[in-house]
């Protein structure tokens, strides 16, 4: 059986047990939002089953989609089904319906699922129907005690967790889907399919990598209350007001001089930055929640020509006013144990780190210059006690012409970004880089401690030096990758992340997120109940 209609078959038996569960459930005061959640995932089911599989249009009927992404949507949707299993055996209990005329199909009959036919309405409603019958029957026969054990609101918690977690990886497999062969058609992003399944975000995203702004876009004509200091170190964000005449917004700006991003290319990395994402989604949310782009929402950028610079506007999130400007995530880690967080939160920034680069790659983004020093770190609302990490740093770009560099940032880069600005940008180079933080976050010791003795001996190298010296940073690295140290402080799980990150080949970039996704992004959400 192919791909296309065992993905089929596997939804008609999930919104049938679904179904079930809801009616089963359905007058049960203690879970009126479980019915809610329960609609929902049916409706997202019903529309993933039309946008990719109905005969004449169906996305992952298309031969371009690559084989890698049709299997993980079967993956998905049988690991979903799969932990339904207790709910359907309750519903194989009831046996045959006493109506006449109806009710009379066994599973087995629904699990061929009449695949075919199953856009056709009068079908739906004769399944649908069935599932009503018999949800009744079981309240009617089922043994006192049985009810919670399936239905209670323990089970019922466990259930909506795996309706999440499958759900949002065919999402995130779509936009993939997406990124690869393009969307339905030019409006789709706008349409009610496209809300539904959440894709309208990360379809704009990916318009925008490979877009141009309009003639009309310009920088910024407002001004900022406070003057900012061209002693700024690089990265950095300054709090401040932003006065665009008419309002005042509480702003966190990046100083970007024109050597790191030229002023031709400021206008399109800043649209590309204000395209649209959550921004009010918590780490711990987020590891519950999906794949989520951890960045600022950009406003745009102020032109400093004095200053030979520009500076990159964001809206500060509403979680503060914070008196000081936010640190990075080399800030913290740079003050030693006494700001070290707990285990637990450790995973759910490395969970966030990751979960950003996943989505800024399937969005067709590189960041470019993943660093300790580019993650800033700050709550995202008021009532969020956790500290989330947000990508600034974005298109920092190294002189095509230079012949020396500076060694501490390259150590955050893949053998073929070490001292090698005219190399063309892939995914495996920056989940490289973003190892190399994800075992800073671990060890909690920045790169620059680490290598602070090399550093001191080689601030500067040029290029006959580039082999040599990556080659013992790379090993260095490996070997505290390796070490028991992360094991420790950390665990095992943790520890082989960072070895997975510091080691990643891929030539697939569809295999790579895919693989990247389930070896690295999910394996850390285990670790984020700590």
């Amino acid at each position: 059986m192919d791909h296309v209609n065992a993905s089929l078959e596997l939804i008609h038996l999930i919104c049938a047990t679904l179904i079930f569960i809801r009616d089963v459930t359905k007058d049960a005061s203690s879970v009126p939002h479980t019915t809610n959640f329960l609609n929902e995932t049916l409706v997202f089911l019903d529309v993933f089953s039309n946008v990719c599989f109905s005969e004449l249009t169906g996305i992952l009927r298309d031969s371009r989609v690559h084989r890698t992404l049709t299997s993980d949507v079967e993956y998905s949707l049988y690991s979903l089904n799969k932990s339904l299993a207790a709910h359907r055996e309750a519903w194989r209990y009831i046996g045959k319906s006493p109506i006449p005329g109806a009710g009379q199909r066994s599973i087995e009959d629904l699990k061929r699922g009449r695949a075919a036919s199953l856009d056709a309405q009068y079908e739906q409603r004769g399944w649908r129907e069935e599932m009503k019958e018999r949800s009744q029957l079981w309240r009617e026969k089922a043994r006192p005690g049985l009810y919670k054990a399936l239905f209670g609101d323990e089970e019922m918690a466990t259930l909506t967790l795996n309706c999440l977690q499958w759900t949002h990886r065919l999402r995130q497999t779509l936009e993939i889907v997406f990124l690869g062969i393009g969307r339905p058609d030019p409006g789709f992003g706008r349409t009610r399919q496209a809300a539904i399944l959440g894709v309208a975000e990360q379809l704009e995203r990916q318009h925008r990598a490979g877009a141009e702004p309009s003639n009309d876009y310009n920088a910024l004509v407002g001004a900022l209350r406070d003057p900012i200091s061209t002693e700024q170190p690089s990265h950095s964000l300054i709090k401040t007001i932003y006065d665009d005449g008419g309002e005042e917004v509480d702003v966190l700006v990046e100083p970007r001089s024109d050597s790191e991003t030229p002023a031709e290319y400021m206008c399109h990395l800043t649209w590309l930055l204000q395209a649209p994402h959550q921004t009010d989604v918590s780490v711990k949310s987020d590891a519950q929640d999906g794949y989520q782009l951890h960045t600022l929402s950009c406003m745009g950028f102020i032109d400093d020509p004095l200053n030979t610079r520009s500076l990159i506007v964001y809206r500060a999130p509403q979680s503060h006013p914070w008196a000081s400007n936010p640190p990075s995530l080399h800030d913290m880690i740079s003050k030693g144990p006494t700001a070290r967080p707990s285990i637990g939160s450790r995973f759910l920034i490395a969970r966030a780190l990751t979960s950003t680069l996943l989505e800024s790659h399937a969005s067709g983004w590189v960041h470019g210059n993943v660093q300790s020093r580019s993650i800033a770190m700050m709550p995202r609302s008021l009532n969020d006690l956790e500290l989330s990490p947000f990508f600034v740093g974005w298109g920092v770009l190294q002189p095509l012409d230079a012949t020396h560099f500076a060694l501490e940032p390259n150590l955050y880069r893949h053998h073929d970004r070490f001292g090698r600005p005219s190399s063309e940008y892939s995914n495996g180079h920056e989940i490289y880089s973003l190892g190399v933080v994800l075992l800073e976050l671990g060890l909690w010791r920045t790169m620059a401690k680490v290598f602070a003795r090399r550093i001191e001996k080689f601030p500067i190298f040029d290029i006959a030096q580039q082999q040599d010296l990556f080659n013992r940073v790379h090993n260095a690295t490996l070997d505290w990758a390796n070490s028991i140290d992360i094991e420790r402080e950390m665990g095992k799980t943790y520890a082989q992340v960072v070895l997975k990150c510091l080691t990643w080949h891929c030539d697939d970039p569809t295999e790579g997120m895919v693989e990247f996704r389930k070896q690295v992004v999910d394996v850390l959400t285990t670790g984020c109940g700590l």
